[in-house]
């Protein structure tokens, strides 16, 4: 009986770890927004064109994930196999947050950016030092949670949540655009006018 139990225990183990083993990745969809932000949030920008009432009214076309699990980008630690077909922000995101805790290797990190992004990856691995610091900063990355991600200025913009070694955290956007059926991470310059982008990201991280 014993044996038997055992077994049982070892084959329950098997599962557990196949089913751990399984990527996950949070669920991609696009819905409209109507996101608020108050005036008086701490730096908010003047933005008169979306102002109702004490708040800022910003029409979005994204998703919102309503609790950590839902926008829990997954590690390597827990089971992601290190590759996707990259359809949806939330899956390439998934290899950059691989790629980090592998060290940023440059090889891998210029395979999830775009062909535009040439000269921001010059800049990251041009020489020794820069090449150094950024390895650091990536590296010292333990986690990501998508907090929200909407269309903006024709790309996507992702707002993630870091979490760090020393268990400090910030809200950082990522921008993406999509290259065939492929999400790519770009070097982003926002050329919208509007606060909006500031806005969001202050009332994030307030």
């Amino acid at each position: 009986m014993k044996y038997i139990n055992i077994l049982i225990w070892c084959a329950a183990l098997g599962v557990a770890s196949n089913v751990a083993a399984l990527d996950v990745f949070p669920t991609f969809e696009k819905y409209q927004i109507l996101y608020a932000i108050p005036t008086n949030t701490p730096g908010c920008l003047s933005d008169p064109k979306y102002l109702v009432g004490t708040n800022l009214i910003y029409k979005l076309n994204g998703q919102i994930f309503s609790n950590p699990i839902e926008g829990h980008i997954q590690t390597i630690a827990e089971g992601f196999s290190g590759n996707t077909d990259e359809t949806s922000p939330w899956k390439t995101l998934t290899e950059v947050l691989a790629a980090y805790q592998h060290g940023s290797p440059e090889n891998e990190t210029r395979a999830f950016y775009d062909d535009t992004s040439t000269n921001f990856l010059k800049m990251v691995y041009g020489n020794d030092q820069m090449k150094a610091r950024y390895q650091t900063m990536t590296g010292s990355i333990t986690g990501m949670q998508a907090v929200m991600g909407f269309d903006y200025s024709g790309a996507y913009l992702a707002e993630v949540k870091l979490e760090y070694k020393n268990g400090s955290h910030v809200v950082m956007p990522y921008y993406f655009v999509l290259n065939a059926n492929s999400y790519k991470l770009c070097a982003f310059q926002d050329t919208n006018t509007s606060p909006m982008f500031t806005n969001i990201g202050l009332y994030l991280n307030k």
